[in-house]
């Protein structure tokens, strides 16, 4: 009787023991079991993985949690919305980086669209010959890489229309732009090899912002155009401008103390054969004398010497300019004296093939409505004698005056009157009204 009730009693403890054992572990999980029934590991291996996951599971679970305040949940569940919104705002952001050929790389255009009602004299003496046109004065596609922090490559295209009225492109800047690091109280200085900037129309028309409604005074005179196949060696005196004095008035050029530019050019310009083989050299300094207490002052001088672009015997190219330019957020001026023999095109001649002297000078002034300059008037004068040896030269004065509206940044409308006075009684004055819009991105 004895021994019945303690085999009995040895059953009932290995049947609870089976039966908590049963209740705490986990089924076993269906990869161990694959992995017994393809002979892989044995069934001793696979119970052994299975007790050691079961362990490590409730260790975690025995462990004390860690909880986060919360805001009261709310009827509608405003509370758990909320937590949602915020962990979404403080996920990291999605990491993107461009494909190795667009990193660097800047593609932008500017182009003049206008219409223009004017008269224009075509040598017939008195006469003129009245013109009503729209047309396009300009249209870069300008295309910028920076292949490393020290090279960078540009080519812009613009746009001409031929004498048979086609539209085509041709290069105006093909160059390797060189950034080296500071040369002492030079600073920022770099290097342009190629159809690169001539010194002084880019400066000028970042002063003169209405290159929209025609050429500077220099070029429209033909002294010389803004670019040549060469090397120009170019740089800031002493730093550059606060950045406020960037934003609010100018960032192009905006050396502390000044800046200059040096090159020597096939002397030919950007769309004109070379005709002989001189080269010319052009130079511009400009200073800021008072940075600190007139900051938009600057005195700019411009020299060049060399040929004009015919064959040999080419005649002389000579040109001396300066300049006196004030900038502020309401008001720009600018006003240049020019003393000089010859053009870069080599026409400036007598009939003896000598270069003629010439002289001039051009004032030009900007008031600006608001500081963001969304509204402007501007006015300019132009005097110039083309040959300043002969008191029966056709000396030309040139009056300009315009409205503008700056619709967005680098965006215009321009509506300006411009009219050309002839020294030379037989020629009749020659008058345009135009409209333009510039578009630039």
């Amino acid at each position: 009787m004895m021994r019945q009730r303690v085999i009995g009693g040895l059953l009932a403890l290995v049947a609870m023991l089976g039966l908590a054992s049963i209740a705490g572990a986990s089924d076993m999980d269906p990869l161990l079991e694959l992995l017994v029934a393809k002979g892989v590991i044995t069934q001793e291996q696979a119970e052994a993985v299975q007790a050691e996951y079961d362990r490590t599971r409730q260790s975690e679970a025995a462990a004390p949690a860690t909880t986060q305040p919360t805001e009261p949940a709310a009827a509608d569940g405003t509370a758990a919305a909320a937590d949602q919104t915020k962990t979404a705002a403080t996920a990291a952001p999605p990491t993107f980086e461009l494909p190795k050929a667009l990193q660097g790389l800047k593609i932008g255009t500017l182009a003049y669209i206008s219409y223009e009602d004017g008269r224009s004299y075509q040598g017939v003496p008195n006469e003129t010959t009245h013109y009503s046109r729209y047309t396009l004065k300009r249209g870069y596609i300008d295309i910028q890489k920076t292949i490393t922090p020290y090279l960078m490559a540009r080519v812009t295209p613009d746009l001409v229309q031929n004498a048979t009225g086609d539209w085509e492109l041709r290069l105006k800047y093909l160059y390797g732009k060189f950034s080296f690091a500071d040369w002492g109280a030079v600073t920022s200085p770099y290097v342009e090899f190629g159809i690169a900037h001539m010194p002084w129309l880019d400066f000028e028309e970042s002063i003169n912002r209405y290159r929209m409604e025609g050429t500077m005074f220099l070029e429209r005179n033909g002294i010389f155009n803004s670019a040549d196949v060469g090397a120009m060696v170019g740089g800031n005196f002493g730093g550059e401008m606060p950045a406020s004095y960037k934003e609010n008035v100018d960032s192009h050029y905006a050396g502390r103390y000044g800046s200059f530019q040096l090159g020597v050019f096939n002397g030919t310009g950007y769309h004109a054969p070379e005709r002989n083989s001189n080269k010319v050299m052009e130079a511009r300094v400009s200073v800021r004398p008072v940075p600190d207490v007139v900051p938009g002052l600057q005195l700019s001088v411009l020299g060049i010497t060399g040929k004009g672009d015919r064959p040999e015997p080419a005649p002389d190219w000579d040109a001396f300019d300066v300049m006196v330019s004030y900038e502020s957020p309401w008001v720009v001026a600018t006003g240049q004296y020019y003393r000089g023999a010859g053009n870069q095109a080599g026409t400036a001649v007598l009939p003896s093939g000598e270069a003629r002297k010439q002289e001039g000078y051009s004032l030009f002034s900007e008031v600006r409505f608001t500081r963001s300059a969304d509204f402007s008037v501007i006015g300019r004068w132009d005097h110039f004698d083309p040959n300043r040896e002969d008191s029966a030269s056709d000396i030309q004065d040139r009056t300009i005056v315009g409205v503008a509206w700056q619709f967005l940044p680098g965006n215009y409308w321009l509506l300006a009157y411009d009219n050309l006075h002839h020294d030379i009684p037989s020629i009749p004055n020659e008058r345009q009204l135009q409209l333009t819009l510039q578009l630039k991105y």
